[in-house]
């Protein structure tokens, strides 16, 4: 189906709030799938946008859904970006949470040859009134909710996700210090702009004495393994080899100083609330 017309840019986005799925890209993608349903009860449209017009990157059935059940939105209706389809709310919702389903039937393991749904599926985004609610990008796990625009939203996200080991949490810092150091339910950025998912965390230990944070790092060839995807897998590998073959670090620093007892003291006890709010699980001792 093909539709005209523009109808809200959806440009003014100040998220409230972010899901954070530590465990791997087969429960992220569920989460995904579970929040557009969510969020279509609460919007009057939703647009999804695929990486390609390549047919052959995606599930049969998607395209089928695509073709038969979807809005395709001409090519200066999206400002002449990827391929996008609009999906009028409530009506297509059950057509749309179908074209995101991974068919496990089809898939090697909980991914597997499904990777479809993780890079081809660009974006998803669900509007009430021309603002976006809800908006997904699978391939960076970035999953966003507007409690502002939807009363409500936030509640039935996270009771929909309640069975997944993944949680709604605040967007924004949880403990910032020095010059640029930020800690959030999802990483660390260290002082100087670079940046480490929690996700990788093995141990945090903390050294009251010296007023440091000294942080234990999985190293990427140990991840390798911990996905159960496939795909995510091979281009871990492919890391690992390019880190080795170059002579190259994947390892963050590890040691965390700090001005002043307050900014410590404040950076401590948030790696314990982000490992409680996101159920990430690093161990904390106090050396």
């Amino acid at each position: 189906m093909t539709s005209g017309g523009r109808r809200g840019t959806g440009a003014d986005w100040s998220p409230t709030h972010e899901v954070v799925c530590p465990g791997d890209s087969a429960d992220a993608v569920a989460a995904d799938t579970r929040l557009v349903a969510v969020a279509c009860g609460f919007g009057d449209e939703a647009r999804l946008t695929m990486a390609t017009d390549d047919v052959s990157d995606r599930s049969p059935r998607t395209q089928r859904v695509l073709d038969a059940d979807l809005d395709r939105l001409p090519d200066d209706a999206t400002d002449g970006t990827d391929p996008t389809w609009r999906a009028p709310l409530p009506e297509a919702t059950d057509a749309l949470v179908s074209a995101l389903t991974v068919d496990e039937s089809g898939a090697d393991g909980p991914l597997g040859d499904a990777r479809w749904r993780v890079w081809d599926v660009s974006s998803v985004e669900v509007r009430r009134d021309g603002r976006r609610i809800y908006r997904s990008i699978p391939h960076h796990e970035r999953f966003e909710l507007a409690a502002t625009g939807a009363p409500g939203l936030v509640d039935a996200a996270c009771e929909r996700l309640d069975d997944l080991p993944c949680a709604v949490v605040p967007t924004g810092p949880v403990a910032t210090w020095g010059d640029g150091g930020e800690l959030t339910h999802r990483g660390l950025r260290f002082e100087g702009g670079a940046g480490a998912s929690l996700a990788h965390v093995r141990r945090v230990a903390v050294d009251r004495d010296r007023r440091a944070i000294v942080v234990d790092w999985m190293p990427t060839s140990e991840r390798v393994g911990r996905d159960r995807s496939r795909a995510i897998r091979a281009l871990l590998r492919a890391f690992v080899w390019s880190v080795e073959r170059f002579g190259g670090s994947d390892s963050p620093p590890r040691r965390l100083s700090f001005a002043d007892e307050a900014s410590f003291r404040e950076a401590v006890d948030g790696f314990e609330t982000v490992r409680d709010r996101a159920g990430y699980d690093f161990e904390t001792v106090v050396v």
